[in-house]
């Protein structure tokens, strides 16, 4: 009991002053998981106000349900495809390739140069204030 006692004994300090370091920087790590934490309280908050008021402006109900239940069972249906695909040998490699060379292609068509990246630019910013 006395070898046992002793590596507990000498084991300790070191734990101590493991636990006094983070102890320091404990603090501040809470502040902003906290903050962050608060922030998005906040935001959800808002986000159920909006919906709120929009539900209740709303005289539409049954045709917001619809659509909300066809959405659903769309994203549902989707999955089953996505799955589908990927289990097949070789079609998620080439429709990998396919994106990065279709990546490569935009990137050359639009961001490449100034006046490409001007023009892009201009054009979504049109779009944007056309659905906006």
């Amino acid at each position: 009991t006395t070898m046992l006692a002793t590596r507990i004994t000498a084991k300790a300090p070191t734990t101590t002053r493991m636990t006094m370091k983070s102890r320091a920087a404990r603090p501040a790590r809470f502040v902003a998981r906290r903050a962050a934490a608060d922030d998005l309280q906040d935001k959800l908050r808002e986000v159920t106000d909006t919906l709120s008021e929009k539900w209740e402006e709303s005289d539409e109900k049954p045709a917001i349900v619809t659509l909300g239940v066809y959405g659903f069972v769309g994203l549902v249906a989707a999955n089953g495809t996505l799955r589908a695909v990927d289990s097949l040998p070789l079609i998620p490699d080439l429709l990998e390739l396919v994106g990065i060379l279709f990546s490569g292609f935009f990137v050359y068509q639009n961001l490449l140069y100034k006046p490409d990246r001007a023009a892009l630019k201009e054009t979504v910013t049109k779009t944007l204030n056309k659905i906006l």
